[in-house]
């Protein structure tokens, strides 16, 4: 059976999706590399949407559920958002949310966010006498990220609706 999107705009216990496979080729056409998005069948980009919907969801959002006394399946609508841009974010799925769905769908494509990643950096160490000094040579593929880690084009898009989203650079320190 085929996954069928519920991208209802109105807070039901059905929704499944920020977004309509519709709405998201509409956006994709005018978006840069997204091979793997066109080359995809329907059914692949529905998972993607939902998946990447499900992923937002892990965040908490400022305001309220539009819907707080009936099942609401998705964290938008809101209320208690305000305004953003002159937009009044209140009763509506706010453009942030929908293009950081869509940009997550495309990701999710490539990366497989239910794994942990594999660190493939290589480990080298130099040592003179008794001294010795360990670092990582970092390929660029980003594998030592954290799998569920969202990328930075959708935080920039969902920190201004989140407290717990931090664009802040982060740290690894070790001893």
């Amino acid at each position: 059976m085929a996954l069928i999107i519920d991208a209802s705009p109105i807070g039901t216990a059905t929704n499944n999706s920020y977004v309509t496979l519709a709405e998201a080729d509409t956006y994709f056409e005018s978006r840069l590399n997204t091979t793997i998005w066109d080359g995809s069948d329907d059914a692949t980009k529905n998972i993607s949407l939902v998946q990447a919907t499900r992923r937002i969801g892990y965040e908490e959002y400022y305001g309220d559920r539009e819907f707080p006394d009936v099942p609401q399946a998705l964290d938008f609508p809101r209320i208690n958002l305000g305004t953003f841009d002159g937009i009044n974010l209140d009763s509506i799925i706010p453009n942030q949310v929908k293009e950081a769905t869509y940009e997550l769908a495309i990701y999710m494509l490539t990366v497989d966010m239910s794994q942990p990643s594999v660190d493939t950096s290589t480990k080298s160490e130099v040592k003179i006498g008794s001294l010795a000094v360990k670092y990582n040579i970092d390929k660029g593929d980003n594998t030592t990220q954290n799998f569920d880690t969202l990328p930075p084009n959708v935080v920039s898009l969902l920190e201004d609706l989140s407290p717990s989203i931090n664009s802040g650079a982060f740290f690894t320190v070790s001893r």
